[in-house]
C-alpha cells in the first residue's frame, strides 16, 4: 500500500521506493528475506534482464545498422510492412517488446523508409509495433516467462511452454500478414 501510495501519489521513483521499502521490512524482521530470495524466479530474472544487455551490445557494435541493410536489401516499398512485421515479431518471440524489442528497431524505421525511397516511415514503426505485441505470450518473452514462473503448482510447466512457443512464432506470421493488409 505504501508503495502505491508513494509512486502514484507522490510520483517518486518506483525503483528507490521498493528498494527502502523492502529494506526497511528486512530491518524490522517483519520477512524472512531467505525465503523470499530462494522463491524468486532466477531463471526468468536472468533471462530478462540478459536479453537488454545482448541488444545493447548489438547497437554497439552496429549490428543494428547491418541489419537495417539487410531488411533494405530483401524489401521493397511493398513489401517492407510485412518483412519488418515478420522480423520483429520473431525477435519478439524471445524478448521484451517494450523493452527490447520497440527501443532498438524503431530507431530503424525513418533510415528504411529512405532507403526504400521515402516511403513513410510511420507504417513500417506501426507494423514493427503490431507484430511485436502479438507474439508478446511466448514462453521466450518477458509475459511469457512471467506466466511460466507463476504457474500453479501441478501445472505441466512444459506443455505451457511449449504452447507458449508455438503461439509466439506462430503470431509472428499473423502479424506479418495483417500488417501487410493494413499498412502494406
Amino acid at each position: 500500500v505504501l508503495l502505491v501510495i508513494r509512486v502514484a501519489g507522490f510520483k517518486l521513483n518506483v525503483g528507490m521506493v521498493a528498494i527502502i521499502l523492502a529494506t526497511g521490512l528486512i530491518l524490522l524482521r517483519t520477512v524472512d528475506e531467505s525465503k523470499a530470495i530462494k522463491a524468486m524466479p532466477w531463471g526468468v530474472i536472468l533471462m530478462v534482464t540478459g536479453v537488454p544487455v545482448l541488444v545493447y551490445r548489438m547497437q554497439e557494435t552496429q549490428g543494428l545498422a547491418l541489419i537495417t541493410s539487410g531488411i533494405a536489401n530483401i524489401s521493397t516499398p511493398a513489401t517492407i510492412e510485412p518483412v519488418v512485421a515478420f522480423g520483429t515479431g520473431l525477435v519478439s518471440v524471445y524478448s521484451s517488446t517494450s523493452g527490447v524489442v520497440l527501443p532498438a528497431f524503431l530507431p530503424m524505421a525513418p533510415d528504411l523508409g529512405m532507403r526504400l525511397g521515402g516511403i513513410d516511415p510511420l507504417s513500417i514503426a506501426w507494423s514493427m509495433n503490431v507484430s511485436a505485441s502479438l507474439v508478446d505470450l511466448s514462453s521466450l518473452s518477458t509475459v511469457g516467462a512471467l506466466y511460466i514462473a507463476g504457474a500453479a503448482p501441478g501445472t505441466d510447466v512444459r506443455k505451457l511452454f511449449n504452447g507458449l512457443l508455438v503461439w509466439g512464432l506462430s503470431m509472428s506470421l499473423v502479424g506479418a500478414a495483417l500488417c501487410w493488409v493494413l499498412f502494406g
